[in-house]
């Protein structure tokens, strides 16, 4: 596909950092061209393929006004279809973090909607998605209805019974987070207190990742209020329902007042990392030490500042085959972290002043192949001031892509892991994990997206979340893949 040029276009210099030569990435800002330059109050951004048309749509969510659905055409520009969508999804109240998920796994995306409340606190809505871009309301026969000021929510299959679970991250006084487990006959049950995962805490965001590489989906919970903060929460998965917290001892207790948080392998070596955005008290990095614990190493995060960090988003821009970093942020500009293969990170926003955002108030952010061009572009959620999307001007060939398809496990496959091997020696290059929600009210499209370098050929090695594997070998870059879980 020809790439297009809008708007502002600056081309960063090749850089030199730890003997790694980045490649050189462009952006141009392509929101009023694409339609999605929405204004409200944003809060989170949402990507899915709603109509099953293999294109990327967005939900945005907003506190205070409409809510806008924009459905992808395939040539770069959205159409916003929120009239059509079907009655509640524009929802012109309070929204944050909502999510989709296929909650019946029938194939189609479903939307749950994340409230607050204008005047009083309101339910949370279930909609059941039909394939086409519509939505029908099924929330007060699904029991997921929680009247409660949930800022953040987040699906995942903690049990492995083949279904996704609905978590909410609840905010305010006497707030107390709730996980809904899926009955798989399109109803709910509230079973917090038997998981033991009611984090009592003004909290903002629950987001899922194996830490410990032992096949269970565990919670990260991030927590804080004005101004001391509150200590962050990690409930280790047991496997058998329930979960046991471990925060302090795992070295990620984070205390500031928090708002986002992503996991990510940044180094390559097989487990995942944390990044916390915190509101106050400065963003952190821990690196996960492989067994589930984690070292603090905020300076490798380089020409990092304290601003009010918010909405983290990881993904392999320049597809030099490691992870880069785009931050939020609430106060001064935001940032773009190049990572130089060695999980050290650069901030060369100022080499691409469109990206920084300056003057106003980011809030979710993702990234995500909005025009199937096989690099990652860039959505930006600001308050009150027009939203961005940012074109990737890599279009460069050296990515891979992977869609999956579970059978056994979760139709959507969320928590399987895609690990990339070197076709000679058999070893990890990079590993990347599907997941709902994740940063600050923001979700990903369930594709999982590599940059493979230079490497002519790799092998591909699937784990769903059921602990089926799927191995290639010998895959070539730029392509798409479609991988389904073979049944036992």
């Amino acid at each position: 596909m020809i790439k297009r040029r809008f708007g502002l276009l600056v081309c960063m210099a090749m850089l030199l950092t730890g003997g790694h030569a980045f490649s050189a990435v462009n952006f141009s800002d392509i929101s009023d061209v694409a339609g999605v330059a929405d204004d409200g109050l944003g809060k989170g951004v949402a990507f899915a393929d709603v109509d099953n048309d293999g294109l990327v749509d967005l939900y945005v969510s907003n506190k205070g006004g409409g809510n806008r659905l924009y459905l992808n055409q395939g040539n770069g520009n959205f159409l916003d279809v929120t009239g059509q969508a079907g009655a509640g999804v524009d929802h012109p109240g309070l929204t944050m973090g909502s999510v989709f998920g296929d909650v019946d796994n029938d194939g189609c995306a479903d939307l749950y909607l994340a409230t607050g409340g204008t005047y009083e606190i309101e339910a949370n809505r279930l909609f059941k998605g039909n394939c086409d871009g519509t939505f029908t309301d099924v929330t007060e026969r699904s029991g997921a209805g929680l009247k409660a000021f949930t800022y953040g929510a987040s699906m995942v299959d903690f049990d492995q019974d083949g279904y996704l679970d609905i978590y909410c991250a609840n905010y305010g006084v006497g707030a107390k987070n709730v996980l809904f487990r899926n009955n798989g006959d399109g109803t709910f049950s509230d079973v917090t207190e038997q998981a033991g995962v009611g984090d009592p805490s003004w909290s903002w965001m629950g987001i899922w990742s194996d830490v410990n590489n032992d096949g269970h989906s565990d919670l990260y919970v991030v927590n804080g209020r004005y101004p001391a903060g509150e200590r962050n929460r990690l409930y280790m998965n047991n496997g058998d329902g329930t979960f046991t917290e471990n925060a302090r001892a795992a070295g990620v207790d984070d205390p500031h007042w928090g708002l986002g948080a992503a996991f990510a392998d940044i180094d390559n070596d097989g487990d995942f990392d944390l990044f916390v955005s915190n509101y106050v008290g400065g963003n952190q990095l821990y690196l996960n030490n492989g067994d589930g614990t984690f070292a603090k190493a905020t300076d490798h995060v380089r020409g990092g500042h304290e601003g009010w960090g918010k909405g983290p988003t990881f993904g392999d821009i320049d597809h030099d085959g490691d992870l880069d970093l785009y931050e939020g942020d609430c106060k001064l500009a935001n940032q773009l972290y190049l990572n130089d293969g060695q999980g050290l990170f650069d901030d060369v926003a100022d080499g691409q002043p469109v990206l920084r955002c300056e003057t106003v108030r980011t809030k979710g952010t993702a990234f995500a192949d909005t025009d199937n061009d096989g690099d990652l572009d860039l959505y930006v959620i600001n308050w009150g001031a027009p939203n961005k999307l940012y074109e990737n001007g890599n279009n460069d060939g050296r990515w891979l892509q992977v869609k999956l398809k579970g059978t056994v496990s979760n139709r959507q496959a969320v928590g399987a892991k895609v690990k990339i091997l070197d076709s000679q020696s058999g070893d990890l290059i990079a590993m990347r994990e599907l997941r709902s929600a994740t940063g600050f009210c923001a979700q990903q499209p369930a594709t999982v997206h590599f940059g493979l370098a230079d490497r002519s050929v790799v092998d591909l090695v699937v784990v769903f979340p059921s602990g089926i594997e799927v191995r290639q070998e010998g895959v070539a870059p730029g392509q798409r893949l479609e991988i389904e879980e073979p049944r036992r």
